[in-house]
């Protein structure tokens, strides 16, 4: 007589594994730049923040902007669908500026009163850039500030249907903070540097040296988190020292204290792209 075949039981539904849950286009986060639009004044005084900056997740991080057409921060975060990102790559790689970088000169020599227009875009591994100035340029100068003012505004040159539905002020959850001491040196302000020496202890071993000033200054850098900035600021309006709303950036001058000189601070709020070491236009 032959063993009896016994059936196998199916599976119970708690025994079954839960499908994998598909993540939502919003938690996807890349922060490799596809595309990224720089603005420069002849003169400037601190970092210049970028017009546009595009993220591989879709992000776009641009200024708000005023009604006179002028901008302001904090950045402002929307995000894109794929197939809005894939519209906006096309929409710049079509003025035929990123076989490689090129700088585009004017056709005659200024001293002042221009911006250099800088518009990068990824390609490989890597970002090709075109670079021009809006003074006594070339047809071809022309055309690339052109696409450069267009694309400032994606909001304006995208369809609804290229963005997903919300938008967002940038937080940063790190910031450069810099420092300048001045040994001998008198601040602009009476209060002294106790409250900040609170929060991130010695000033003169704080984060990296930076260089020294023609005038003997010392200058040290270190990127720190938001909730260091934001004991920072809290400790020196406790001490005298308002601050304000901020807008991406807070500067402040003090004594420093044990009458050692004066301390100049600078916070600036770092983009998802920005180095851990602070860059070179970073200063207090």
């Amino acid at each position: 007589m032959g063993t009896p075949t016994v059936a196998s039981p199916s599976p119970s539904p708690s025994a079954t594994a839960p499908p994998s849950p598909t993540p939502s286009p919003a938690a996807f986060i890349d922060d490799t730049l596809v595309a990224r639009i720089f603005a420069y004044p002849d003169v400037t005084a601190g970092r210049v923040p970028p017009m546009l900056s595009v993220y591989a997740d879709g992000r776009v991080l641009s200024p708000s902007w005023n009604a006179d057409g002028g901008f302001a921060l904090p950045f402002v975060v929307r995000r894109l669908t794929p197939a809005g990102l894939a519209e906006l790559r096309s929409g710049l790689q079509a003025g035929g500026f990123f076989a490689g970088d090129i700088e585009l000169p004017p056709t005659q020599v200024t001293n002042s009163g221009y911006t250099t227009y800088a518009v990068s875009l990824r390609r490989g591994d890597g970002l090709v850039t075109a670079r021009t100035t809006n003074f006594a340029m070339s047809a071809r100068g022309r055309a690339l500030v052109d696409l450069a003012e267009r694309w400032m505004h994606p909001e304006r040159e995208l369809p609804a249907g290229a963005w997903l539905p919300g938008q967002s002020a940038y937080e940063a959850s790190r910031w450069y903070l810099a420092l300048t001491l001045s040994r001998g040196g008198l601040a602009g302000t009476d209060v002294d540097s106790t409250a900040l020496e609170s929060v991130i202890g010695d000033l003169a071993t704080f984060g990296r040296l930076r260089g020294f000033g023609m005038d003997g200054t010392v200058k040290r850098c270190a990127s720190v988190g938001a909730a260091v900035v934001a004991r920072i600021v809290a400790a020196l309006a406790a001490g005298g020292i308002e601050l304000g709303p901020g807008d991406g950036q807070y500067l402040a001058d003090m004594r420093w204290s044990g009458g050692r000189g004066s301390v100049a601070l600078g916070a600036y709020e770092m983009l998802p792209d920005d180095p851990l070491e602070c860059p070179a236009d970073v200063g207090a």
